[in-house]
């Protein structure tokens, strides 16, 4: 599936990035509310961003949409590419030194959030260490028969969410290995716990916080991140000390809450963070 991909992707990130900005000041708002992704997007926004007019909400939700277009080509483009080409397209790594410590052969956690390509991301951190990550299988058993194998490319290793995949992590974290995992998505009954995220009750990913406090290993928020006149960019932050605490999930959300802000339109509002409510309406993306 490779060539596919690549044939996919075969114009550079800048030039296929210009076709869609090109294409979405002609796009007017009214056709791409029509759109489910779009509607539920502008929700998350309108969620996250309360203060914001009707107007300005219209117009960061498209802004929004046209960035994860744009991470649906880097995606493809990253599935397409070697090691080498990630790192060579990567620009800039924030707070390096976090990542990079003297003790980089301990046991380390990666929360991260699904800023533009997640792929792009992980390309990047297995091309610098193996990891042990937490996998949800896609649909298309030939796209995850690819992915899964591309993602365990340089001896890492997926597991499927669960309590032996769980299990398998916590015991890499005390053979002193990588883990990471995206802390963003709603997760399976009985690996979350409700928290607040943008102030609003959220079914959170709770396994983070929990291994941390469990394994007392360094855990760290990362994400992508990309600037015009710079390119792509690695971010590393470490947390507030109170992630190893019983309010660990509350804190995380806290620090993504705090990256998300510096740029709302690079992040994915496409999914439907806020669908398993604890009280009516359980469903907010129907009303």
């Amino acid at each position: 599936m490779k060539p596919i991909f690549f044939i996919l992707t075969i114009y550079p990130l800048r030039f296929a990035f210009l076709v869609v900005d090109s294409m979405f000041k002609v796009l007017p708002i009214s056709a791409l509310k029509l759109l489910s992704p779009f509607k539920v997007t502008r929700k998350n926004l309108s969620i996250a961003f309360p203060d914001l007019k009707n107007s300005e909400l219209d117009l960061l939700a498209k802004e929004s949409y046209r960035e994860t277009i744009k991470s649906i080509y880097e995606t493809l483009y990253t599935w397409s590419r070697p090691h080498k080409k990630i790192i060579y397209i990567t620009k800039r790594i924030n707070n390096r030194f976090l990542f990079n410590t003297p003790d980089q052969k301990d046991g380390l956690i990666i929360f991260a959030l699904h800023n533009r390509s997640i792929d792009f991301l992980l390309r990047w951190l297995s091309s610098q260490r193996s990891h042990i990550s937490l996998y949800k299988k896609i649909k298309s058993k030939p796209i995850n028969t690819f992915v899964k194998k591309f993602r365990e490319e340089r001896n890492c290793k997926m597991v499927e969410t669960g309590i032996g995949g769980v299990k398998t992590i916590l015991n890499s974290l005390e053979n002193n290995q990588m883990t990471c995992m995206a802390s963003d998505q709603v997760p399976a009954r009985g690996l979350g716990v409700y928290s607040k995220f943008f102030n609003h009750e959220c079914y959170s990913f709770a396994l983070a916080p929990k291994l941390a406090r469990k394994s007392k290993k360094r855990i760290l928020l990362s994400y992508l991140s990309y600037e015009k006149d710079i390119g792509y960019i690695i971010n590393f932050k470490k947390p507030s000390s109170e992630i190893y605490s019983d309010r660990g999930v509350d804190i995380m959300n806290l620090e993504m809450e705090d990256e998300i802000k510096k740029s709302p339109a690079e992040y994915s509002w496409e999914y439907k963070k806020f669908r398993r409510l604890s009280q009516e309406p359980k469903d907010i993306y129907k009303t």
